[in-house]
């Protein structure tokens, strides 16, 4: 992946190798898999999972968390959703472009769909984090597993994806400290 860039008309414009799209589509895809199970109650994810994409909103009252969840899950979930299809989205309208590498995607990027990704990007590595067991930047590689390395890996990738997406759209949008 070549990181995003802002381009002069103002979108956001980053290069994929043809197995990135693959990897990417994949996991959001089965993002959008077990958020809709846990819309269903049929999810049989990890407890720690759900607290980390559903975080609880009064953590000083558990009965309180309780309700505002049952409230707002399925908006939650669905807005989820909605980000994660509008990376697709981006994915199926990509153009692809032959290099003496092989070939590329190029996705571009409006505001709207960098929203979408900077949602998807966060929720792709809430996952992985829990999966290595990071929940602070002190944590980094606290699980050991046999899968710990390559987990690490893309929870790496999307944070790189996900850094230069927002230094672009800082750009974009004139805000940053540069």
């Amino acid at each position: 992946m070549r990181a995003f860039d802002a381009t002069p008309a103002g979108d956001l414009l980053a290069e994929f190798e043809t197995q990135e799209v693959a990897l990417f589509i994949d996991l959001v895809q089965q993002i959008i898999g077990l958020l809709e199970r846990v819309k269903e109650g049929e999810a049989d994810v990890e407890p720690t999972v759900l607290a980390r994409l559903f975080p609880d909103a009064y953590t000083d009252d558990p009965s309180a968390a309780d309700e505002f969840r049952r409230f707002t899950l399925d908006d939650l979930i669905d807005r989820k959703v909605e980000n994660a299809r509008g990376v697709l989205a981006s994915f199926d309208v990509a153009q692809a472009r032959r290099t003496a590498d092989g070939e590329v995607r190029l996705v571009r990027l409006d505001r709207e769909h960098a929203m979408y990704w900077l949602g998807t990007l966060t929720d792709l590595r809430l996952v992985l984090a829990t999966s290595l067991g990071i929940a602070t930047v002190s944590d980094e590689g606290a699980v050991e597993t046999p899968d710990a390395e390559y987990v690490e890996s893309l929870y790496d990738w999307f944070g790189f994806a996900q850094g230069s997406l927002l230094e672009a759209l800082e750009e974009v949008e004139g805000i940053g400290g540069s």
